[in-house]
């Protein structure tokens, strides 16, 4: 088995218009790499800021509701949000928390089943390790 090394980045997201930080939002690092960070930068100017407020929203507005954030996909226990056709950033809440894991873009059709139950292990396997990291940083 191959040892990876994972760590969480906690987003900084300050108090605003919306209210006070309810949920802190966190995305994934493996191997010194981030999928999710990378998937962010490459987008321009204005669709990163659509993203931001719609991560900003979720951690400071309770059941924040948007037509680009769907929270549970059907069979599964994590949710998307995606800000424009054919892109999706994949999230999980545990606890009070936001963890963003993974970014896939689809070319046509539906993303398909087998990519969702390739997402569902990876965020299984995320999940555990965030539990550890939870306990060491209590």
């Amino acid at each position: 088995m191959i040892k990876t090394n994972i760590e969480f980045r906690k987003l900084k997201i300050k108090p605003n218009q919306y209210g006070n930080i309810l949920k802190d939002v966190y995305y994934i690092i493996e191997n010194g790499r981030s999928q999710v960070k990378e998937a962010f930068n490459d987008l321009c100017d204005d669709e990163k800021d659509e993203v931001k407020s719609l991560i900003t929203k979720m951690a400071t507005v309770e059941n924040f509701q948007s037509l680009k954030i769907r929270y549970h996909l059907k069979k599964y226990d994590f949710g998307e949000i995606k800000p424009l056709p054919h892109r999706f950033f994949f999230f999980q809440k545990y606890g009070n928390n936001i963890i963003f894991f993974a970014y896939e873009i689809k070319k046509k059709d539906s993303l398909g089943d087998s990519i969702y139950k390739r997402l569902n292990k990876e965020k299984e396997r995320y999940e555990k390790e965030f539990e550890k990291y939870i306990q060491g940083n209590r």
